[in-house]
């Protein structure tokens, strides 16, 4: 087995694992509440898992000032996590205005 086909089998173990979102000690909501929208953003994001990291295509349909939480699909299954929010993204009604950038 070379190199690349044990990252990418070590990639595929480690999503099985779950990703790894934000707590909801980061999230506080008390103080940055989330705001839903729909239809859903469409985004590229990070997830992480343990021991890597995939780029993935999803759609955000709720968010705080800070994090969004991206929904995507890996095969049949369908995952949400909470990710760190992208300063400066156009699309994301940051606080209720389209942010400007």
């Amino acid at each position: 087995m070379g190199p690349e086909q044990a990252a990418a089998l070590q990639a595929q173990y480690a999503r099985r694992a779950g990703p790894i979102g934000l707590t909801v000690e980061e999230l506080d909501f008390e103080h940055f509440p989330a705001k839903n929208g729909y239809p859903g953003i469409p985004v590229k994001a990070w997830i992480r898992f343990p021991n890597c990291a995939e780029l993935v295509d999803g759609e955000v349909f709720a968010w705080t000032a800070k994090a969004a939480e991206v929904t995507w699909k890996d095969g049949p299954v369908t995952y949400r996590t909470w990710v760190w929010s992208v300063s400066g993204h156009e699309k994301l009604p940051i606080g209720g205005h389209e942010s400007a950038h």
